[in-house]
């Protein structure tokens, strides 16, 4: 009469088991792997921006702005003024006593300018940050830069724009223009192409869960429920 070993059989069966589970763990991970899209990564790699980058980021947009701000203060009216005509000295010396804020006006500005370009080219492949961070802070900031310009103008000028008037008007609109632009290019385009390829791969329920809105749900299901629609 033969006996068996039932708890050979349950250690033989238990290894089985922990070898079919760890066959088809990978299997499992890499099939949820594959489903993680590009706008899923870019969501997900928000957390892994640095802290620091991240202040970088409000810091140098704050910066242009106070360039931008500061800009105004450099104007003079000196070329309309009596004094001018008469070439009073102490008029024209009072007025070259702007000089050392309009360069550090120029340089916050500048140095504004060249951290966002910096961090657009560090993060140039996570739309979603570069679009909060450093595109739509900075045209704001340039709007108000020219909104600041134009109130000086016509509140202090009387309209007239002098040559400093110019320059800043011209460089604020600029601002305004790029990073609207880059805004406008990243939101309607880069982000929407995204977005539509993370439609297509995940499907439409799991679209949903992830942030499809409100009235676009209301819409599919309307779709749904007209008779003769496919």
């Amino acid at each position: 009469m033969k006996y068996y070993n039932n708890d050979d059989d349950n250690t033989k069966s238990s290894k089985h088991g922990r070898n079919h589970n760890t066959l088809a763990r990978p299997a499992t991970l890499r099939r949820e792997a594959s489903r993680n899209t590009r706008y899923m990564n870019m969501l997900l790699a928000l957390d892994g921006i640095p802290r620091l980058h991240n202040m970088l980021a409000g810091f140098f947009t704050w910066i242009l702005l106070a360039g931008f701000v500061l800009l105004p203060g450099t104007f003079t009216s000196l070329q309309n003024s009596s004094a001018s005509q008469t070439g009073d000295g102490a008029r024209v010396l009072e007025a070259i006593q702007h000089l050392p804020l309009f360069v550090i006006a120029f340089t916050c500005a500048g140095i504004g300018a060249l951290g966002m370009l910096w961090l657009w080219w560090r993060w140039n492949q996570n739309y979603l940050w570069l679009n909060h961070r450093i595109f739509s802070p900075g045209m704001l900031n340039s709007f108000a830069g020219i909104v600041s310009t134009l109130v000086n103008v016509y509140g202090v000028q009387h309209g007239e724009f002098s040559k400093t008037a110019k320059v800043t008007i011209i460089v604020t609109c600029a601002s305004a223009i790029v990073c609207g632009s880059l805004t406008l290019f990243y939101t309607l385009f880069l982000l929407k192409r995204v977005r539509r390829a993370h439609n297509r791969e995940v499907g439409r329920e799991r679209a949903v869960r992830h942030g499809e809105g409100f009235l676009e749900e209301i819409k599919r299901k309307a779709n749904e429920l007209e008779p003769g629609v496919a």
